[in-house]
Order: structure tokens, then C-alpha cells, then sequence
């Protein structure tokens, strides 16, 4: 199946229109797997258009999924805020942050995104498609994130927030129990809370690597200290790395 989509991408690019691009993905199957109904399918296109994929392409105005990621992480962002500020009225800002980041953690995301068989959508280049980029985590998250982009894009914040609303929402009460959802970042708040310290604060420190390999390294300030550090694929993986860390620096784990 992957050797074949493959080869149909490099025929059509041989010579391609700029639709061309849509028939590498089964419009039909994708809008019944996420319940919406596509109006515009070359923003659709860039919301699964990884960089290994639209590197090969340059010059032909299309675009990786990156730009929509980060509108989606907003969004979600903001999806998720509202509804826990509305769901728990007697929490604090500290446990709101610490259900928030459970919700839109890396391992939730990439989880969501495997239920509604977005890696079989996902357009890759070669190297990525051979070392199984469709099961990666960090690429599962991003399309997941880049489709809320999308919809938001097309239909509004409205729209988007029923789409957040049908996926996470609705199941918040099971994804908040699994207990294979481990919440570093929250056991520091709560430790910060206790011991009447400052919330956590996260900074890059720095990033290297190529668009579609990006390595962050995130330090973890407690009072202006630095308690930890961590590096991840994401800038989320990387602070929950630094949280372990930290965590482990007060003897908490």
C-alpha cells in the first residue's frame, strides 16, 4: 500500500497540475473518518503535507503542515481552556494546567490521530515513509493539530471547537484516567503549590536540527533556579522531560 502511494506520487509529479496533488488522498474515506465535510481541499492538502514531502516540491506553493500545526496548537489551546474553565469552576489555575497539559500531551494527540486514521493520509517524502513515519508520535500529533488549523481556517473557531469538542471533550473523563498518560509537569506544579513556590516556568534554551527534525532543549525555572532539562521532538515532550528532571532533582521520583 505505502510502496504504491509512493509510486502514484511520483508519476503524477512527473506531470502535475496543481490539483494533481488531490488524488494522492482518498477525500471520500478522510472526510467520513473525522465527520466534516472539506470545502477547500488544497488547505486540507497542506494540513497532511509534511516537510520531508514539500521539501521535494519547492518552487510549487505548496506548504508543510507547520503553519497550520501552530494555528491548531492555538486553538486548541484556547478549545481546551474554555471548556476546563467552564467544566471545573472551583479549580485553580495551577490544577486547570495540570489537567490542560494531560489533554494535549504528545502521547493524547498522537492517540486521537490514530482513531481517526490520519497516518494513512499523511503525505511523506521517501526517507520518511521508509523509517514508518505515519506511526510516529511527533507526526501523528502535529496532523491532528494541523487539521483543527484547517477546519478553523474554513469554518471558524466554531467549527474547530466541535471538532476538539467531539475528540477530546467528550472523553476527557477516560483520557484523564489512563494511567499510561504520565504528567510530569503536573506533579511539579502541585510539589510548587504545596511548598508555596512559584509555578514552573518553561524556556528554550535551544533548538537545532533540520524544520522536520527539530530538537528542542527546554530549562525548567523554579524562583528564577533552574531545576531541569529536557530535549524532545516537541517543545511539550521537551518540558515534560524537564518536569521528570526537576522532579527528580527534589527527590519527588
Amino acid at each position: 500500500m505505502k510502496t504504491n502511494l509512493f509510486k502514484r506520487f511520483i508519476s503524477i509529479f512527473k506531470n502535475r497540475r496543481k490539483t494533481d496533488i488531490e488524488l494522492l488522498i482518498d477525500w471520500k474515506s478522510f472526510q467520513k473518518d473525522i465527520s466534516y465535510k472539506v470545502k477547500n481541499k488544497e488547505r486540507f492538502i497542506s494540513a497532511f503535507l509534511h516537510s520531508s514531502f514539500s521539501n521535494i516540491t519547492k518552487g510549487d506553493n505548496f506548504q508543510s503542515y507547520e503553519r497550520l500545526e501552530f494555528l491548531g496548537d492555538a486553538v486548541l489551546d484556547l478549545a481546551i481552556g474554555d471548556f476546563l474553565f467552564r467544566k471545573y469552576p472551583d479549580k485553580s489555575e495551577g490544577e486547570l494546567t495540570q489537567i490542560k497539559s494531560v489533554l494535549v500531551s504528545r502521547k493524547v494527540l498522537a492517540k486521537k490521530a490514530q482513531v481517526l486514521n490520519l497516518g494513512k493520509y499523511i503525505i511523506l517524502g521517501p526517507g520518511e515513509e521508509k523509517t514508518g513515519g505515519r506511526e510516529k508520535e511527533s507526526i501523528l500529533e502535529d496532523t491532528f493539530e494541523s487539521i483543527i488549523g484547517a477546519i478553523y481556517l474554513e469554518r471558524g473557531l466554531k467549527a474547530a471547537k466541535k471538532f476538539v469538542k467531539r475528540n477530546i471533550f467528550k472523553e476527557s473523563k477516560h483520557i484523564l484516567s489512563g494511567n499510561d498518560v504520565k504528567n510530569y509537569k503536573g506533579e511539579l506544579i502541585e510539589y510548587c503549590q504545596r511548598n508555596l513556590l512559584k509555578i514552573p516556568k518553561y524556556f528554550v534554551k535551544k533548538q537545532r536540527g533540520a524544520e522536520h527534525l527539530k530538537i528542542y532543549t527546554i530549562n525548567v525555572k523554579i524562583d528564577s533556579k533552574i531545576m531541569g532539562t529536557g530535549e524532545g521532538t516537541s517543545k511539550k515532550e521537551a518540558e515534560q522531560k524537564a518536569a521528570e528532571e526537576a522532579l527528580k532533582n527534589l527527590k519527588i521520583i
